[in-house]
């Protein structure tokens, strides 16, 4: 019997082996994946990007939208006129409730669990140029205190606004110096440019003054090309009246303003404009934090020995910058070349974008806010130049959100520049909602995957008294639908925008004001979006909006037969008609010399018809060839030859 039961029991151990077998291996499956999402976990990350916040310390609730919602003597005590909100305006910049609502939807919503925030610049208002050195430096101060408290654990990487480069670099250094290392501080003290490198991964931020890119060296800019002509045909002086830093939208002279009703948002300002109390609702701070100790560090100073301890100043047409514009550029191609030598990737931030304004309607010289056509192609030829390890650019100044994209001399993307929205509702001809940005990124290389763009319906806000910021769309999602964020990706895109049929440029246009109501954009306002995106070379974007107007107008071309010939051809019919009647009314009716005219003007009159109908004929013929070709050839020129890819077929 025992012999008979032994396989059987064999049989069952083994059985059990199995079972207990099964069991481990399923665990350490489990374990091993538990691991693999972890691992994977970990190197996803998120970075806020915040631009343009305009802080405006004279922002009144009871002030006249008319004059940068300020309150002064010519305030209209009027029930009917439209009153400031208590979370800002269109026509005007961002008060304090603006910003603090900001903060805290930031907090909130992605607060201790981001590795850094991007600040790229104008943290001050339009107006705010006017005020002394140190009321400005105040205020900013007041807006850093409160990124530091909404950000206490976290690096905050700020750049120079071309709103805030008439602050001093050495004392905005020491302003900063809790988010930026010493050899951070090395360079930007003398020129306001940095670089950060994030030791626990493969990224490297450069931080760009990009002030110094609106002049070249030992160049002065003449009035007119600081003049810009705006879509409604209106002038907009760009650097200001008479040269005095003043902004014609910014309604000088308008009388004394008044800042003492504390709780209706008023100001108070004390001697040489220093605030000196919290009229606006807004702390003014007068505590020094204390210093944080910097985690990441640069291991490319400027090369220079010393530092001054006054600092530099950026000006737009100043000569005396120009050495430190120099350097920033010898600077910036080395730290680029050390960062392809380490096999380090970069993020590139700066507050001007290179290339032109969108929403400006046709090209116009760079004025007092652009890049120069020198250095702009300078920057873009150092980013073909390193584009395998750009991994990203970052701007803001525009106050709209667009992208562009970088192609190599063959016509292919190889980089890409995003454009956030800005905080500040204002813009000089198109207002947009106030907006702020989620990037998710690959924390070892800096890839980014995705972001989330939140948004503030200002005018709900207002109405409801209380500030809700919401997400207005994803990047990668069914939005635009986008598989990844790369240079390609964002070409396709672009690419759908010369489609009159596709619904993509609609979504875009719709998040390029942030859900601000906007009217249609088609024709010339569309080519305008797509030449800016595609065509960061002036001389490019000139020869993309050329073509366009060509191709428009070889499309309305067809109008002339019943225009301009037909005209023409009224001209030799009415002189005939006009011989007939004064040979009626000049002769008697029967007698030989009225048939004699009367022959004579019949005889010019079946003669012209002639000529009119031969020659109407004949530009028939011409213009129903040149609108098949148009229809064959010109609507490509429009649309086809617009892109820097020789073929036009969407890129994989």
């Amino acid at each position: 019997m025992k012999h008979n039961g032994l396989p059987g029991q064999r049989k069952m151990d083994l059985h059990r082996r199995l079972k207990v077998f099964r069991v481990v291996a399923l665990t350490w499956v489990c374990f091993i994946a538990i691991y693999c999402v972890k691992l994977t976990e970990a190197k996803i990350g998120y970075f806020w990007h915040i631009t343009d916040l305009h802080f405006d310390s004279y922002y009144s609730t009871k002030g006249d939208i008319l004059r940068s919602c300020w309150a002064n003597e010519f305030s209209s005590s009027s029930s009917n006129t439209k009153k400031p909100g208590p979370f800002g305006d269109y026509m005007c910049d961002s008060p304090w409730s603006l910003l603090e609502s900001a903060s805290q939807a930031m907090k909130s919503k992605q607060g201790d669990n981001v590795e850094f925030v991007l600040w790229t610049g104008d943290g001050l208002s339009h107006g705010a140029k006017r005020l002394h050195e140190a009321a400005r430096m105040e205020l900013l101060r007041n807006v850093t205190e409160l990124l530091s408290r909404t950000f206490p654990s976290q690096f905050v990487f700020p750049v120079v606004g071309h709103d805030d480069g008439t602050l001093n670099f050495g004392q905005l250094g020491e302003l900063w110096r809790h988010w930026l290392p010493s050899e951070a501080l090395q360079t930007f003290e003398k020129g306001g440019y940095y670089t950060i490198e994030q030791k626990r991964s493969n990224l490297r931020i450069i931080a760009l003054n990009t002030n110094f890119m609106r002049h070249d060296p030992k160049y002065s800019q003449s009035h007119s090309s600081a003049v810009k002509q705006r879509p409604d045909g209106s002038i907009h002086y760009a650097g200001g009246i008479g040269g005095h830093g003043y902004d014609r939208d910014h309604h000088i002279n308008l009388g004394k303003h008044y800042h003492r009703d504390y709780s209706s948002g008023g100001g108070a300002m004390g001697p040489g404009g220093m605030v000196v109390g919290s009229p606006h609702g807004y702390p003014v701070y007068s505590d020094r934090r204390s210093g944080y100790s910097s985690g990441g560090s640069s291991s490319i100073a400027d090369g220079s020995s010393g530092s001054s301890s006054s600092g530099g100043h950026a000006s737009a047409l100043s000569g005396s910058s120009s050495h430190e514009s120099e350097k920033q550029w010898a600077w910036l191609e080395s730290v680029l070349a050390q960062s392809k030598d380490s096999k380090k990737f970069v993020y590139i931030v700066g507050h001007i974008p290179p290339g032109s304004d969108e929403r400006h309607i046709g090209h116009m010289p760079y004025g007092h806010t652009s890049f120069t056509e020198k250095n702009n192609l300078r920057y873009l030829r150092l980013v073909k130049k390193y584009s395998e390890i750009i991994q990203g650019q970052f701007f803001g100044h525009l106050h709209s959100d667009s992208f562009r994209v970088v192609y190599s001399d063959s016509g292919k993307p190889i980089s890409w520049m995003m454009i956030a929205p800005s905080i500040t509702p204002r813009k000089m001809s198109e207002s947009n909602n106030p907006a702020m940005r989620l990037y998710k990124f690959d924390t070892d290389t800096g890839q980014v995957l995705d972001y989330t763009q939140y948004y503030l319906d200002l005018e709900q806000a207002n109405q409801l008294g209380e500030a809700v910021w919401q997400p207005e769309y994803n990047l990668t999602t069914y939005y635009y639908g986008l598989g990844e964020v790369s240079s390609v990706a964002l070409h396709n895109l672009a690419d759908r925008f010369t489609n009159a049929d596709d619904t993509q440029f609609a979504k875009y246009y719709r998040a390029n004001s942030v859900r601000h109501s906007t009217q249609t954009c088609e024709g010339a306002c569309l080519l305008n979006h797509y030449c800016a995106i595609t065509r960061l070379d002036y001389r490019e974007l000139r020869s993309c909006l050329e073509t366009a107007a060509k191709a428009m107008a070889s499309k309305n071309g067809s109008g002339l037969i019943g225009g301009a010939h037909g005209g023409i051809g009224l001209v030799p019919l009415m002189a005939t008609l006009a011989l007939l009647v004064g040979g009626w009314s000049y002769f008697d009716w029967g007698s030989h010399r009225f048939r004699s005219v009367a022959l004579c003007g019949l005889g010019v009159l079946v003669w012209n018809i002639g000529v009119i109908l031969l020659a109407n004929v004949c530009a028939a013929a011409v213009l129903l060839c040149a609108r098949v070709s148009s229809l064959l050839g010109s609507s490509l020129a429009a649309v086809a030859s617009l892109s820097p890819v020789p073929v036009r077929s969407k890129l994989k």
